[in-house]
């Protein structure tokens, strides 16, 4: 449904289109760090005796939901744009950023996604901004990215009033390394 190719200038198609692969393989990476948390939540259950439920899997299931239909709005209602060609290394990076933090507890975990919802939230405002600047402002794209930057701002919060104790430096650390990966996938997504 490339509604926006007829109407917009070639430019503001152009810029449409560098967001929309740069949300598109962000909503990927996102369902892949819940992936890989689940991988998680497997291989620490192969060692916990007796029958403990998890603080993390119901969190994990409800945001995994999230995160597949903010993807499947970018693969199904957007209008027509390239995928990232990197897309395989943000699968892998997703994973990994959901598998590490929660194999290291259920602070890290959330911290991690404080972090990446944080990055995610201040990167769909400004998207939103920058597309309202156009000549033509494609406002089915722009409303679909609002409602999106609504979800994961709840994911933010809930995932900062589940940690139990403050960040250490180390998890201080990781989670800048987590939002300059964000901003660095980000721009590579736009390019490539």
């Amino acid at each position: 449904m490339p509604f926006y190719s007829k109407v917009l200038e070639t430019s503001c198609a152009k810029h449409v289109d560098k967001e929309l692969r740069a949300s598109h393989a962000g909503e990927t990476g996102a369902v892949w760090i819940y992936r890989g948390a689940l991988c998680a939540e497997f291989l620490l259950s192969l060692f916990i005796i007796g029958n403990r439920p998890s603080k993390t899997k119901p969190f994990i299931h409800e945001h995994l939901r999230t995160e597949k239909s903010h993807l499947a709005i970018f693969e199904h209602e957007m209008p027509l744009f390239r995928g990232s060609f990197l897309l395989p290394a943000w699968i892998a990076a997703g994973f990994v950023t959901g598998l590490l933090p929660r194999l290291l507890g259920h602070n890290w975990f959330f911290y991690t996604i404080y972090c990446v919802e944080q990055f995610v939230d201040k990167h769909y405002e400004k998207q939103c901004s920058s597309m309202i600047m156009l000549s033509e402002p494609p406002s089915n794209v722009i409303n679909r990215f609002k409602e999106c930057q609504i979800d994961e701002r709840h994911h933010r919060d809930e995932a900062l009033s589940l940690m139990t104790e403050q960040p250490t430096l180390l998890m201080t650390l990781w989670g800048k390394l987590v939002g300059s990966g964000s901003s660095l996938a980000v721009a590579m997504a736009k390019l490539i």
